[in-house]
């Protein structure tokens, strides 16, 4: 990662506070917290920063490594699905990864088979 780049990172992970170390080891950056519970704080924090200030097209994965976290700077392509886009359209917010529309579809698209083995397991469990 450019020096300038890794400046501007330091920068603004040491101005978060909360923070009691900060490193960048070939291009990762590696924070130690005074409260563990802060990392998805400082995780949204730093991937905001990152994509609105250096790369509009990229992602921030985050990883525990012993007693501090990882910070990886990838490609938005490689960024580990955890923060939901503002632009992202409401209706795909209210299905989620699991949903109903989901699961009816399951559920109605049952082979023959296994809807028959189903009805036969319930039959005995009911003793029929």
């Amino acid at each position: 990662m450019l020096k300038d780049i890794e400046n501007k990172i330091l920068t603004f992970s040491n101005g978060l506070g909360g923070i009691t170390r900060t490193e960048i080891v070939h291009g990762t950056l590696y924070i130690k917290l005074e409260r563990d519970s802060d990392c998805d704080y400082i995780h949204r924090e730093i991937r905001n920063h990152y994509r609105e200030f250096i790369n509009p097209e990229g992602g921030v994965n985050m990883y525990a490594v012993g007693d501090e976290f990882a910070f990886d700077f990838v490609p938005e392509d490689r960024e580990t699905p955890v923060f939901m886009d503002e632009d992202q359209d409401e209706e795909e917010e209210d299905k989620g990864i699991w949903s109903e529309f989901a699961e009816d579809e399951i559920l109605n698209n049952i082979p023959g088979e296994v809807d028959t083995m189903l009805d036969l397991e319930n039959d005995a469990e009911e003793g029929r």
